[in-house]
């Protein structure tokens, strides 16, 4: 492994320790190849040729959330996520990317066709499963035979929210709307509540249609061949449709866009324009609703509602990464008046890291269930947020552990505000 790059951002790291203090996956590995230092050093040992293992540095690099903590506390400003997905990329060249992971990325995300048909096949079987009530909509329970500990997942529609629209709906305008895969196929609601707010900006919106993956996903599992066909498509579809703004309601979706594409399509590609047009309109959901004024039109929060039941995750992409916290308490604030608190661990990561819940499931649920935990403990009744992972992530740690707590996107109050629905957000 020969990466003059990587070598450069390595010889950053101290080995302070620093990270491991914050590190979401310490506590439960215990163990210092858990650690940002601990991977830095795998990682050097492998460039140097000390480590021939590639399958085992492969692994090291892959047991991490990327939720980003490590790098915002390092003193010498390591960039720790950059490292990891060069590394992986390196890692995936040398000795592949997992078939089931080719399989998801390739024929999968990069097909709205094959999504769509995904989602009605797993609606149909997941019958077969224990249903789970709860307050954020009925869960189907796996058994424990399937190795992923009481997993739960939440009833598929028999639509997403992009069939919902008119076949000449929301087809141009001067603000585009990138839904993303979960709020079009598992969480159609929140792709509703998310264009009917928008919309609510007195601007013609465009919903971004037959869209692949982000590529987020690939990009981070080292797929950079899968990312780069998803991300590419993307950005010449947006750039042909030139937008004004393009309003994610996922944070993790943005930052593929705000930051990573540019890791893709580095100076000299061709689509290195098209990035760069992109992500200078790309803007989370909060801040678009700030900026153009939508919450000027919200009623007053209603009086009945109880004060600090309701309160905010930080994704780590978002809040985190992006720095878009303060948006979101913001327009939570305005929209739920009182009812809106602080959180008990609020900024702590929730488990997810994406691939990561799939192939370390009883270590993510670990996780998830502490932050629901301490939630409910500080008396938090609804958990908000604004990322499609974390969205998943806490709705099935609530329907283990609280089935009465509800997990919902900003969007889905917001909309409740101005529709002025007698529901309780999230519900189905």
């Amino acid at each position: 492994m020969k990466d003059e790059e990587l070598r450069r951002l390595t010889a950053l790291c101290a080995r302070c320790g620093t990270c491991r203090t914050v590190c979401t996956l310490y506590p439960e590995r215990k163990a210092e190849i858990a650690v940002a230092r601990g991977k830095v050093a795998v990682l050097d040992a492998a460039l140097t040729g000390e480590d021939e293992d590639a399958r085992g540095v492969q692994e090291a690099l892959t047991d991490c959330l990327l939720c980003g903590r490590c790098e915002r506390a390092c003193p010498n400003q390591v960039l720790v996520e950059e490292i990891l997905m060069k590394g992986r990329a390196d890692m995936a060249e040398k000795v592949g990317v997992p078939a089931w992971k080719t399989i998801l990325f390739q024929g999968v995300m990069r097909s709205p066709a094959v999504k769509g048909a995904a989602r009605r096949a797993a609606a149909a079987g997941q019958r077969l499963l224990t249903p789970v009530p709860t307050e954020s909509g009925l869960h189907y329970r796996f058994p424990a035979g399937f190795g992923t500990a009481g997993r739960t997942v939440p009833r598929l529609p028999a639509k997403g929210f992009l069939d919902t629209l008119g076949r000449g709906e929301a087809v141009s305008g001067e603000v585009m709307l990138f839904v993303g895969c979960v709020f079009d196929h598992v969480y159609p609601q929140v792709g509703r509540a998310a264009y009917e707010t928008v919309k609510a900006s007195g601007k013609p919106v465009a919903v971004f249609r037959d869209a692949p993956c982000c590529g987020l996903p690939a990009m981070v599992s080292g797929d950079r061949r899968s990312a780069m066909m998803c991300a590419g498509e993307n950005l010449r579809r947006i750039r042909e449709a030139a937008p004004r703004a393009v309003v994610f309601p996922c944070g993790s979706c943005l930052l593929m866009f705000r930051r990573n594409v540019f890791s893709l399509f580095p100076e000299g590609h061709p689509l290195r324009e098209d990035a760069s047009f992109v992500a200078e309109r790309s803007v989370d959901y909060a801040s678009f609703l700030l900026s153009e004024g939508v919450l000027d039109r919200l009623p007053d929060p209603p009086a009945g509602e109880k004060t600090g039941e309701i309160g905010y995750h930080d994704p780590c992409h978002l809040s985190g990464t992006l720095g878009r916290g303060p948006q979101a308490r913001e327009v939570l604030s305005r929209t739920v008046g009182p009812a809106f608190a602080e959180m008990e661990g609020a900024d702590l990561c929730c488990g997810y890291g994406g691939t990561f819940n799939a192939r370390e499931y009883p270590t993510s649920a670990r996780i998830g269930e502490r932050k629901i935990a301490l939630a409910a403990r500080g008396g938090t009744k609804v958990i908000s947020t604004a990322c499609s992972g974390c969205v998943l992530q806490m709705r099935d740690m609530a329907a283990r552990l609280d089935p009465s707590l509800r997990v919902v996107h900003i969007a889905e109050l917001v909309f409740q505000a101005i529709s002025g629905a007698g529901r309780s957000p999230g519900r189905r």
